[in-house]
């Protein structure tokens, strides 16, 4: 009986629970826990962001090639002017022309009245021609340099008319 006298007495005495000390540690080790998750969570969210934004420009700089090659292959003849592509309508009496305006787009103008975008913010837009084959070279504001070449299958009508 003494034996379990002399437990209870000794139980009021010891404290049960956390100190505050031991609740101070637990806390930092979680909070250096969860402070280097969010800052891997944060690096994997940039690198994100940046494999985005590089997708949407590929995107856009490809369905521009899209857009002058089906300018190019709908034309009755086609030629190349102070880097400016000189397209000929089978519909229309005047000129297209797709080029580089000042805004650093590259636009389609029907007649110098009215104008589509086809690619905006880019930094270099060049155009070369050599025989029937048309190179186009895209260099966007982030400095990548996107290269196409198109077959002219009309230039021989221009000669014709």
């Amino acid at each position: 009986m003494n034996f379990i006298k002399g437990n209870i007495k000794d139980n009021k005495f010891t404290k049960k629970g956390f100190t505050l000390i031991e609740l101070l540690l637990a806390a930092s080790i979680a909070g250096l826990i969860i402070s280097s998750q969010v800052l891997i969570i944060c690096k994997y969210l940039k690198i994100h962001r940046q494999e985005i934004i590089q997708s949407r420009e590929s995107f856009y700089v490809n369905e521009a090639f899209i857009i002058i090659e089906h300018e190019v292959n709908s034309a009755k003849y086609t030629t190349v002017e102070n880097n400016k592509i000189k397209l000929k309508s089978y519909n229309r009496s005047g000129y297209d022309y797709i080029r580089i305006d000042m805004d650093q787009d590259i636009i389609i103008s029907y007649d110098y009245s009215h104008t589509n975008n086809i690619l905006k913010n880019i930094k270099d837009f060049k155009v070369e021609q050599e025989n029937q084959l048309l190179y186009i070279f895209i260099e966007t504001k982030e400095g990548n340099i996107y290269k196409r070449c198109l077959g002219l299958e009309r230039v021989k009508v221009k000669d014709t008319l």
